[in-house]
């Protein structure tokens, strides 16, 4: 099982005599993702790892690769394909994805407000996603900006891809944010998680995730967080004993939003929106005419049926067009400016997705061709040997004086 603690080691490794990984992505509580080509120069792709703490588990291990399964139940466009689950030839299990182009919602949100004419088209894209998702019986339950990527001029207008859909199947069996992983991160994500998904992770619907989307939405509207606190334990609290400020009184120019956020982000699920089409609706009535819809109303295609949620764009509101052409011929987006404040995307990751992070073309390559890492020796804070020092100073001068005695 590979072991890894900082994924640029293996940059240059190639894994399962098939992928030569060629960059990190991302990593977080449970995985690690790389960049990767096949070893013959073709195809493109990007690689997501299992911590090898997980691997013993195999619950986990099981789960992580069913998200393949997943993937193929949400035959979307607006959510990233797994193409294939792998256990490696040393018992690694890692899945093989498409690799996208552009940057993670959080890199855009850092670098300032959105207009809402923006922030409604993402919140819109994103909606018809889950919609899709919540149709094939898939809750996200890690909906955050690090999971929305952005495809193409995200200045102009964009496509997007939610990431991680069937992650919540691996946070079952590793135990949810209760769970702290041998980094010391724990596994979800303090602010996007929803009150009772806090609680029980297990006993959680699509209403967790429409929670998450109205917490997204504040975001791009405010800039600013909408739980702030010191450290994630913190944060927690605030998720559960408390509600973002009214954003009229961080925003005024949004406060006929006021309704809206009141309903997306009630503590109590049933006082929600209660599918991802009715909450689109809202946005798109509020977007035109400053007002919440009267009462929520069904596409055609799914009129009757309760809790059924439209697969496609069919009944739900327009959303800004997307740029043609191939993902790779679109501009890129400029890097943000290596002291600019990150005020979104530092909560600890359930999973790594594609966040676009750090690139390691540069690091050295390993000298050899498997995959893996040897051992690390026992790795003691310096304040713990000073002490385990002392002691043993101690207990030799002790056993000193009683040798000396007799």
């Amino acid at each position: 099982m590979l072991e890894f603690e900082h994924p640029e080691e293996l940059v240059g490794a190639t894994l399962d005599r098939r992928w030569r990984l060629t960059g990190v992505l991302g990593q977080g509580g449970l995985s690690a993702v790389f960049a990767a080509q096949a070893v013959d120069g073709g195809q493109l792709v990007a690689v997501k790892l299992l911590r090898a703490e997980f691997g013993e588990n195999q619950e986990v291990v099981t789960r992580f690769l069913n998200e393949v399964q997943a993937s193929a139940r949400v035959d979307f466009p607006g959510i990233a394909r797994v193409h294939e689950a792998v256990r490696a030839a040393d018992g690694t299990p890692y899945l093989v994805m498409e690799l996208l182009r552009g940057e993670p919602l959080a890199d855009r949100m850092n670098r300032g407000r959105m207009p809402v004419e923006q922030a409604a088209g993402i919140v819109q894209n994103v909606l018809r996603a889950l919609s899709a998702a919540h149709a094939a019986g898939v809750v996200h339950r890690d909906l955050k900006p690090g999971n929305v990527f952005l495809i193409g001029d995200t200045e102009n207008g964009c496509e997007l891809k939610l990431l991680d859909f069937g992650i919540s199947l691996v946070l079952d069996a590793a135990g949810g944010m209760h769970r702290k992983t041998r980094t010391g991160m724990l596994l979800g994500t303090p602010g996007y998680m929803s009150p009772e998904q806090i609680k029980d992770i297990k006993h959680t619907d699509a209403r967790a995730d429409l929670w998450s989307c109205g917490i997204l939405f504040y975001e791009l509207l405010t800039g600013v967080p909408a739980f702030e606190a010191e450290n994630e334990f913190a944060r927690v609290t605030k998720v559960l004993t408390s509600s973002p400020v009214p954003i009229e009184q961080v925003a005024p120019q949004y406060a006929h939003w006021g309704p809206f956020f009141q309903r997306a982000l009630a503590r109590d699920p049933t006082q929600r929106f209660q599918s991802a089409y009715e909450m689109a609706q809202a946005v798109d009535s509020v977007a035109k005419s400053g007002q919440m819809p009267a009462a929520p109303s069904l596409p055609p295609a799914t009129a009757g049926a309760a809790g059924a949620q439209p697969s496609s764009s069919a009944g739900y509101p327009s959303a800004p067009p997307s740029p043609a052409g191939h993902p790779a011929s679109h501009p890129q987006p400029s890097p943000m400016p290596a002291d600019a404040p990150r005020r979104f995307g530092g909560d600890t990751a359930v999973s790594a997705g594609l966040p676009g992070g750090v690139s390691a073309a540069h690091s050295p390559p390993p000298s050899v061709e498997v995959v893996s890492v040897p051992r690390r020796g026992l790795a003691v804070p310096l304040p713990l040997a000073l002490i385990i020092a002392a002691m043993a100073l101690m207990l030799g001068f002790a056993a000193g004086l009683f040798v000396g005695k007799w």
